[in-house]
């Protein structure tokens, strides 16, 4: 059985090489965390194992870009096929219990901006399919500015908010040293907020350099549409060892109960992520659609 398997590995890479491809590479997943695959070409093919592997969710965003998690506790190894312009990469994706973040990066191509994806946003619905990377602080600032709310009333509010410290750890991803959970939400006056405990385990300082929010519809699991926050309530460090409860105002959207909603945030100092994905049946009845 071993020396098939042997066999059909080498045929396999004869294959890829034979089509341009130099080397055959692992992509590395790991838990509560996103890989990021670049291409310099837009993506024609992307197939995992026999194309119904059930182990990882992807999402192909602004056509060269792949978002890749586990969603399984221990996926198992399988092999990945990418086609991107003319070339044609076999790699074998794998899971790690735990992974530096800096191996969740991969650029499969020259050619590309060396960037991990570029904004496409449509006018009226904030509609994106960048990775949050892309999004710098300016960009809450212009938000903040353009929404003309009231600081000093949704600041009071969400400090209220923020000090009720409620959830569970049902909705929680750790990485980096942090450990990041869903405390609770709640809608007024057609804006959102969002509270969510940060735990920092480390014996460094977590500067916050970044917080991306996202909504992921059933309707279309292509298109990830970005909230920009209009108001942040909390700490933008946390001190090691520490705890800190830490709220986001966005403007209201229409959730639907098998959507999902993605908090990306990044570390200062290492440009580390941690990502969580919080089901939108976890928000109250009332703010969610039939």
């Amino acid at each position: 059985m071993k020396y098939v398997l042997a066999g059909v590995f080498c045929f396999l890479l004869s294959w890829c090489n034979a089509l341009g491809q130099s080397q055959t590479d692992s992509i590395i997943t790991t838990k509560g965390a996103v890989t990021l695959i670049t291409c310099g070409s837009a993506i024609t093919t992307f197939q995992i194992g026999d194309g119904k592997n059930s182990d990882y969710d992807y999402r192909i965003v602004d056509g060269n870009v792949v978002f890749i998690r586990p969603t399984v506790a221990n996926p198992k190894a399988t092999n990945l096929v990418i086609r991107e312009g003319n070339n044609i990469h076999y790699l074998i994706l794998a899971f790690r219990d735990k992974a530096e973040l800096s191996r969740l990066k991969y650029n499969l191509s020259a050619g590309g901006s060396g960037k991990t994806g570029t904004t496409n946003t449509s006018s009226g619905d904030n509609t994106t399919t960048a990775t949050p990377e892309d999004n710098s602080a300016a960009d809450d600032d212009a938000a903040i500015a353009a929404s003309g709310i009231d600081t000093v009333t949704v600041g009071n509010i969400a400090e209220d908010f923020r000090k009720q410290r409620k959830g569970g750890h049902q909705y929680e991803t750790t990485a980096d040293g942090i450990t990041l959970s869903f405390s609770q939400a709640m809608s007024l006056n057609n804006l959102v907020y969002y509270s969510f405990h940060i735990r920092n385990r480390s014996g460094k300082a977590y500067v916050i350099r970044k917080v991306t929010l996202m909504h992921k519809t059933k309707a279309d699991t292509a298109t990830l549409f970005t909230m920009p926050v209009l108001y942040r309530k909390g700490a933008s460090s946390i001190a090691g060892k520490a705890d800190e409860n830490v709220v986001f105002v966005t403007a209201a959207r229409d959730f639907k109960k098998e959507d999902e909603i993605i908090l990306v945030m990044y570390n200062k100092a290492s440009e580390n992520q941690v990502v969580l994905y919080t089901p939108v049946s976890a928000l109250p009845k009332y703010m969610i659609s039939k």
